[in-house]
């Protein structure tokens, strides 16, 4: 019995011991972002937002950012020389931004994010961006409009996702990207327009895992997406149906996509691969200065100017990403998975500049708006 008893007593210790690596609140400094950019003696120059309070009047805390630059061969040479001068450890599990210049971004990314795809505290979630210039200058903002820098940047980003300016993207999906030959990735671009304006501009183009210099901007970013399937409930375009140098009112016409079909089709002619892409819109009108939609004839001319306009800009798209040699559509993966044998004999860097790509896009109007 006092052997059952001692067993029993022993497991209630146990139990109650602490955990090996627990890892205190109050010991730590929160980075809410980060960015990177690389120094003419090629180190890498980290820049973080960290995040503290400051005692105000009456007892009262209010949340403020602390600025922190090092710089290292390595982000975590760069980290350490971080903790020398910041009271409590460097602590990036509530990470939400990764800032990256277009300098550092044409180098090999994955590099930058091997120290935290190796710590199991990191956090994966946190969004991804290229940035315009120095991506120091974007963290050293402090507020923007009244937020801190880290969470206007975050809103900023995940707006442009909602409205598909952008590609839903974080430091977890851009790592299956890295080693997925078969998809090249985007990521969100970002430019500091002026002191208190930071703008979401497009969507910069990637090779294998290195930034090619190129962007996509205006409508095209969501041009590419809805032709690789991505679908929001908030898709609004505005296109002129004329010419791109007449910005009479008259000549533009706004319109939401409430629904999009879209298949892609990808065979072999004669030992080299063809892409053909079919699209159909189905929109609804939410300005046509011109006049009324009263009439069959006039609706289906307006159709079929919206759906030329789409047609245009997508093959705009597609001479981009083949001269980016950004293979964001992942046509490879389509010949991997279905033409492995010829996919293995070809040159796809060769390839896929030279690859025929038809698109054909229709539009539906089945919403003209309350008067029409």
């Amino acid at each position: 019995m006092k052997k059952v008893k001692r067993i029993f007593v022993l497991i209630i210790l146990l139990s109650l011991t602490g955990c090996w690596d627990e890892n205190l609140l109050k010991d730590s400094a929160l980075v809410l972002s980060i960015g990177y950019d690389l120094t003419m003696d090629n180190k890498i120059k980290t820049t973080s937002a960290i995040r503290t309070s400051k005692l105000m009047a009456g007892g009262q805390s209010e949340s403020v950012n602390y600025i922190v630059e090092e710089k290292g061969h390595t982000l975590r040479e760069a980290r350490l020389e971080v903790d020398k001068q910041i009271p409590g450890v460097y602590s990036p599990n509530k990470l939400r931004v990764i800032l990256i210049s277009e300098k550092t971004a044409k180098k090999d990314l994955y590099p930058y994010f091997d120290v935290f795809f190796r710590d199991p505290r990191s956090s994966l979630a946190a969004k991804v961006a290229v940035v315009k210039g120095q991506a120091s200058d974007i963290i050293k903002v402090k507020k923007l409009k009244e937020n801190l820098i880290s969470e206007a940047l975050i809103e900023l980003i995940r707006s442009a996702e909602e409205h598909m300016i952008v590609p839903v993207q974080n430091q977890q999906t851009i790592r299956t990207s890295m080693f997925d030959e078969g998809e090249d990735f985007t990521l969100p671009y970002l430019e500091q327009l002026d002191k208190e304006k930071i703008k979401v501009t497009g969507i910069a183009l990637f090779h294998k895992r290195s930034y090619t210099g190129k962007t996509l901007k205006g409508n095209k970013p969501i041009i590419l997406l809805m032709a690789k399937g991505d679908k929001k409930k908030d898709i609004k375009l505005t296109e002129n149906l004329e010419s791109n140098k007449d910005h009479d009112v008259k000549n533009f016409v706004s319109f939401s996509v409430i629904k999009t079909k879209r298949k892609m089709k990808i065979k072999m002619v004669k030992g080299k691969p063809e892409a053909v892409l079919n699209m159909k819109l189905f929109i609804e009108i939410n300005e046509y200065p011109k006049g009324s939609l009263l009439g069959q004839k006039e609706e289906a001319e307006l159709n079929k100017k919206i759906a030329r306009r789409i047609e245009g800009q997508a093959n705009e798209v597609v001479s981009t990403l083949k001269t980016a040699n950004c293979d964001a559509f992942g046509i490879a993966r389509y010949l991997i998975a279905d033409h492995n044998k010829e996919w293995k004999r070809l040159n796809w860097e060769k390839v896929y500049p030279e690859i025929p790509f038809k698109i054909h896009v229709k539009v539906e109007t089945v919403k003209r708006g309350i008067i029409f």
